[in-house]
């Protein structure tokens, strides 16, 4: 079997063409975010032009540099883009994914967290405020404590990964993909890595899910009413942008983290589901820019 043998024509068909409109959309969102001259915007612009950036680098990583191939009911993926035909060890790969993952809801965090010191009046003096930056402390840790871990587990790693993929090949002979060095799998429990890897998603993942929609809707009740129309209707206007935002990166990352965490516990069937995870994975970003470009529209008009 070739090992680098490309997923499904259809999964490769439509993620692909889907760059005709996302390429535009990331530089459209950049541009008008750097043209943006307002006092109050210019440093949350930054923040997110960080998250648009690491946006278009993670669907640049997944759609052109990993290319995950899926084997249901095995719990791996076959890596088969540009890393893979240069030779990429796949757990350096898996840990890019793992990291990148990570660091963007680290950047959603920060930018939810900006956004809330800014939107309300002595925001220190609010009970609420200790909670929220407890939840931001720890995203923080998670995302700093998943680059230390991939770099020290490194070896072991490794060492799993290819006594796994021995016993795969043994107990499946006629399956020749699994033999394919190119393929990581993802074992809960038998695998500490995994194991610790998938824990810091769930603890992300649940962290943020929670912390978000509880900070939007309390900056809602709590935004000043006594301030001149002109900053409420900007601050309304960022109050329903950080809404969306919320509900594009529930939907298109909670959906896809819900799912790939049920297969790894409970196995799964047919890999359209899986794929459909990717695509929703890799492209919340484009979503997310597009509705940047519509709010950053009305700031112009505000302003």
């Amino acid at each position: 079997m070739n090992c680098l043998q490309p997923p499904t024509t259809a999964f490769r068909v439509f993620i692909h063409s889907i760059h005709i409109f996302s390429v535009p959309t990331y530089f459209i969102t950049l541009l008008s975010l750097i043209c943006v001259k307002s006092s109050v915007f210019k440093t949350y612009r930054l923040f997110l032009i960080w998250h648009v950036v690491e946006n278009l680098l993670f669907e640049i990583y997944s759609s052109f540099l990993i290319v995950p191939a899926l084997h249901p009911p095995f719990t791996l993926i076959r890596t088969t883009g540009l890393l893979s035909e240069f030779g990429i060890n796949p757990i350096i790969q898996f840990y890019i994914l793992a990291t990148a993952i990570e660091f963007n809801g680290l950047s959603m965090s920060e930018m939810f967290y900006f956004r809330y010191k800014a939107g309300l009046l002595n925001y220190r003096e609010h009970r609420f405020s200790y909670y929220f930056r407890a939840s931001v402390y720890l995203t923080r840790a998670i995302s700093l404590m998943d680059i230390c871990f991939c770099i020290l587990t490194f070896s072991d790693g490794s060492e799993f990964q290819q006594n796994y993929r021995a016993t795969l090949v043994q107990t499946n002979p006629l399956l020749p993909f699994l033999s394919c060095p190119n393929t990581y799998s993802v074992v809960p429990f038998a695998d500490y890595v995994s194991t610790i890897v998938l824990a810091s998603w769930i603890c992300q993942t649940v962290n943020l899910t929670v912390s978000i929609p509880l900070a939007v809707g309390y900056m809602s009740e709590n935004v000043p009413k006594s301030i001149s129309p002109a900053t409420w209707k900007i601050q309304q206007q960022l109050m329903w942008s950080l809404t969306i935002q919320a509900g594009i990166h529930g939907i298109m990352l909670g959906v896809p983290n819900a799912m790939f965490i049920y297969a790894l516990f409970f196995g799964f069937i047919e890999e359209a589901p899986g794929y459909a995870a990717f695509v929703f994975l890799t492209y919340h970003g484009f979503l997310s820019a597009f509705s940047m470009i519509i709010c950053t529209r009305q700031y112009g008009n505000i302003y």
